[in-house]
């Protein structure tokens, strides 16, 4: 029997031991590269179908981001039923107050090429992401949701999509590069794509440039790379399609630095290709589809921009923002601080930001990890170099982009060759975008080098880099102990995520890479996933009582012209209905308009200028000021002459001098009370 007992476990330990090792065969077979060196099909597609199945189901429910929900504060009573995580977020107004209402104006018109709310009409087609009966709505996928669904389902497909881009394109760079680790490759997009710059900056016109920024760095790698011509032709196509996607955003800001990592980064792959003995010729016809893509795609962009000149130069010839450049230099001790703020602002969530900006959103910072990693960057320069090896030209790349955004921050002084340049066309927040990009190109690019050279560097070297990340911290960790302390006192993991963003550059160096990457992920989601709510829907003003009554008036009379007077509410209210009103954020003024409302432009400097019109209760004929510069306020009286000759009805949140106004209806729902008026004369009219 003693026999028999002790040999049944060997035997299971045997089973079970060959299973394994099938097992762990099988798994290695699935992850083993080409000979090119690229993934397989299944390794290349695993995560992305998972990403874009769980974003089907939300697009499907109509759950997003959107802080829409905002307007529940003034209209609704309770809990929001609606609101199934988070709050909305105030500061988020680009998204709730300017682009969803005119989206849903646009909607309301049925998409026109030529919004008719302001007077005289604003192009459609340029800013705002807006969906658009146009040609130019192909490159613009996040929009295409709208015409076949619901405002629901198309508002859940316009925040999912971009991000889902960002998560692909991120985890196809890595896995490229490490095709043996879909994981670490997974873990690296979450980290991205919940970085605190692109939850506060959460828009189509800041998803989009990161997007295309791993597309076109992937598709530099496989068309060097593979020898299927209709793979390079794929991948030129893709980098081609979000190139005129990004641009046709027209926000530079986030495009700059993005562009400034692919080109410093393709080129040093290009070298590091030639280098490795492919001859030039045969990396120029590798590269020619992509090359071809290029020319295509300006080709496109050039079209666009020809077809919309005229409103480009309106753009472009306003006082704010014109043609807005960023002074080299300009990052002192403050700006330091907050660039490696990241481990503490799960607290602006709660509380005031501080010293860190003038609000959350100007304040987000990305988690570094690419500027610590310079020192396992230095090891390898060195470690080649004692080899008697060229120095890798990836390697350069890294340090060079990092080194210039670094000296365009902090170094005064060269603003003409930084206008040369391009680089004064973003600012310094926006520049911090390109330091989310580079930490994932870092880790993805050292970890191909030490897995491919079976390196781990030295311990005195992967403390040194985590040295380094620590300085930064602990500077901006006693900043805010002496003078911000509610930013520590507002984030319960602060120490967490300083420990692990610390850690970060050190695994690295010990070749940790899933290690390092989950840090960066656990970190970036602490501090980053609290940021927007998920909300089913979008909160509609025209389902609340005074914007059914909005539009019953516009369907009476399709010819009135609307103001809104007083604050957000009016103003949003008067869009989503898709009114005629002198309300709303104007990416550039409407003649018409600002000629019936300022006869003899004696306020052009005040009104020229991307911003928010609202009215504000005055005396005689219209006054245009600037509260602040993307604020635009006049005055309204219901006895001016441009009152009479040109206002039908005024929606107001405060009772207004009826002398001659008649009033039609006083609404209260919620804690918001709304007046609606008609000019005297207006019947006349």
């Amino acid at each position: 029997m003693t026999p028999r007992t002790t040999a049944l476990p060997a035997r299971r330990t045997t089973a079970g031991a060959g299973l394994s090792a099938r097992w762990s065969v099988a798994l290695e077979e699935r992850l083993r590269p080409r000979e090119s060196g690229l993934p397989r099909l299944a390794v290349l597609l695993a995560f992305p179908v998972v990403v874009v199945l769980v974003a089907a189901v939300a697009v499907f429910l109509g759950v997003s981001g959107t802080s829409s929900g905002i307007f529940w504060g003034s209209f609704g009573t309770g809990s929001d039923p609606d609101l199934l995580a988070g709050m909305p977020r105030g500061v988020r107004s680009d998204e709730w107050l300017v682009q969803s209402s005119w989206i849903l104006s646009q909607v309301a018109q049925g998409f026109p090429q030529v919004n008719q709310t302001l007077p005289g009409g604003m192009d459609a087609t340029i800013q705002n992401d807006l969906p658009v009966l146009d040609w130019s709505t192909l490159f613009r996928p996040h929009v295409w949701g709208f015409f076949v669904a619901s405002v629901d389902q198309g508002m859940a497909w316009r925040w999912w999509l971009p991000a889902v881009a960002v998560l692909v394109s991120c985890y196809a760079f890595v896995v490229t590069l490490l095709p043996r680790r879909p994981v670490t490759a997974a873990l690296l997009a979450f980290a991205v794509v919940f970085s605190p710059v692109l939850q506060w900056w959460f828009l189509p016109i800041t998803l989009w440039p990161v997007a295309w920024a791993f597309t076109a760095l992937t598709a530099v790698v496989w068309s060097l790379r593979t020898h299927r011509r209709w793979v390079r032709v794929a991948v030129s196509a893709a980098a081609a399609y979000l190139t005129v996607t990004m641009t046709m955003s027209i926000y530079v800001p986030f495009m700059i630095p993005s562009a400034y990592v692919v080109a410093f980064v393709g080129v040093g792959f290009i070298v590091a290709t030639i280098r490795g003995g492919t001859p030039f010729r045969e990396v120029a016809g590798r590269l020619a589809p992509l090359l071809v893509a290029v020319v295509v795609a300006a080709g496109v962009l050039g079209v666009w921009i020809v077809t919309r000149l005229g409103t480009l130069e309106s753009v472009l010839s306003t006082v704010y923002p014109g043609q807005r450049l960023e002074p080299t230099g300009t990052t002192g001790f403050p700006q330091f601080v907050q660039a490696w703020s990241a481990p503490f602002q799960q607290a602006v969530q709660t509380v005031s930001p501080g010293v860190l900006g003038s609000n959350a959103s100007e304040s987000a910072a990305p988690l570094m990890v690419s500027l610590p990693a310079l020192v396992v960057v230095a090891w390898l320069v060195l470690h080649d170099r004692r080899r008697a090896a060229s120095v890798d030209p990836v390697l350069v790349a890294l340090f060079a982009v990092q080194a210039f955004f670094v000296l365009f921050l902090f170094v005064p002084g060269w603003d003409s060759l930084a206008h040369t340049l391009f680089i004064d066309r973003t600012t310094a927040s926006r520049l911090r975008i390109g330091f989310d990009l580079l930490n994932v190109v870092s880790v993805a690019y050292l970890g191909h080098r030490l897995d491919r050279e079976g390196t781990r560097l030295p311990w005195a070297v992967a403390l040194l880099a985590g040295a380094v990340s620590l300085g930064p911290i602990a500077v901006a960790w006693a900043t805010f102990h002496f003078e911000s302390t509610e930013l520590l006192t507002g984030s319960r993991w602060w120490m967490v995520v300083c420990l692990l963003v610390v850690l970060v550059p050190v695994a690295l160096a010990r070749r940790r890479l899933t290690t390092a990457a989950a840090m960066l992920a656990v970190a970036a989601v602490v501090v980053g996933a609290g940021v927007n709510p998920l909300y089913r829907g979008v909160f509609e003003l025209t389902d609340t009582e005074a914007g059914r009554d909005v539009v019953a008036l516009e369907k009476a009379a399709p010819d009135s012209t609307w103001v809104g007077v007083g604050g957000y509410v009016t103003t949003a209210m008067l869009l989503e209905s898709g009114v005629r009103a002198y309300n709303g954020v104007q990416t550039y003024p409407p003649e018409e308009m600002w000629d019936e409302i300022d006869p003899d432009s004696s306020d052009a400097d005040a009104w020229n200028r991307l911003a928010n019109v609202f009215w504000a209760p005055g005396s005689g004929e219209p006054e245009v000021t600037n509260p602040v510069r993307d604020q635009i306020q006049v005055t309204f009286d219901g006895c001016s002459e441009f009152a009479e000759e040109h206002v039908d009805y005024v929606l107001a949140d405060q009772a207004l001098d009826t002398t001659c106004l008649r009033t039609l209806d006083t609404v209260t729902q919620g804690t918001q009370t709304l007046w609606i008026y008609e000019v005297d004369d207006a019947r006349a009219r």
